[in-house]
């Protein structure tokens, strides 16, 4: 086998749709077998409809079409039991697990002011802790076998503020800080912990109507409404990114290229973090 990953055992949490599902693609193609998770419904606190279970089924068929195996796990990344009995189940199938990419997340927004206690909460639960318990969940046994690659997806708000944004951009903040602490403290294990930070993804987060109304200040925002703002957002002349762009970074940083690469933060920006 050739591939830039092949015979790896990955993790991809949020792999139903988006940058989850292009992970688990990318990696699939580049020789890994590819256990995908998933909570499939809808969540309370986002104006937008969740990721539905036959989407997951979807992933897993699309990476089994690649010639690679592929486990499908119905858990919520905010449920640490669930995510265990997810990692348990991969390592009595496969025996180890030698990547993860923490790629679940969630969107709303509002003035910071304004956010309900529930909007807020259900923000860092899912984003920032559902990238720790997730890190947890698989530390141990990365640390018995003294090897592993985690990457964990961030975003530009990251590293800079954003109106009607406040906890998302505090969640991802966090997750960079998270990225940081746990690339230092497994470390001795030769686990290397990096995160990728886009810009806008084209993915079913902001192409929706309830957040294209969002940014257009209207209802029936059309996406070329879109297109033109996020034109001014990024230094490229381009609006967004494709799912796969992001998919390409977490290849790179998950393979033997970046082996001794860790504690990074990839900007994939198209240099919005100039502006």
């Amino acid at each position: 086998m050739t591939g830039r990953v092949a015979g790896k055992r990955v993790l991809v949490t949020g792999a139903a749709r988006g940058i989850g599902r292009a992970c688990a693609l990318r990696l699939a193609q580049e020789g890994a077998d590819i256990a995908v998770l998933d909570v499939g419904a809808n969540v309370p606190t986002v104006p937008y409809p969740g990721a539905k279970a036959g989407q997951l089924a979807e992933t897993k068929a699309a990476v089994e079409a690649l010639g690679r195996r592929s486990l499908a796990c119905v858990a919520d990344v905010v449920d640490q039991g669930t995510l265990d009995l997810a990692v348990q189940t991969i390592l009595s199938s496969w025996g180890a697990i030698d990547i993860v990419v923490a790629a679940a997340g969630i969107d709303s927004w509002g003035n910071a002011w304004e956010l309900t206690e529930a909007e807020w909460q259900g923000m860092l639960d899912v984003n920032l802790g559902g990238v720790w318990r997730t890190a947890k969940a698989v530390a141990p046994a990365m640390i018995a076998q003294k090897a592993g690659a985690m990457v964990f997806i961030g975003s530009v708000l990251s590293h800079r503020g954003n109106r009607q944004f406040a906890h998302y951009t505090a969640a991802k903040h966090g997750v960079l800080g998270l990225t940081r602490s746990f690339a230092l403290e497994l470390a001795p294990y030769m686990i290397r912990v990096n995160s990728v930070d886009p810009t806008v993804v084209r993915t079913d987060m902001v192409m929706n109507q309830a957040y294209l109304d969002r940014l257009g200040g209207h209802p029936g925002t059309t996406e070329e409404e879109a297109r033109r703002y996020y034109l001014s957002w990024n230094t490229l002349p381009v609006p967004w990114l494709e799912p796969e762009d992001v998919a390409n970074a977490v290849l790179f940083l998950a393979s033997e290229e970046a082996r001794y690469i860790t504690g990074v933060a990839l900007p994939v920006d198209l240099g919005a973090l100039l502006k």
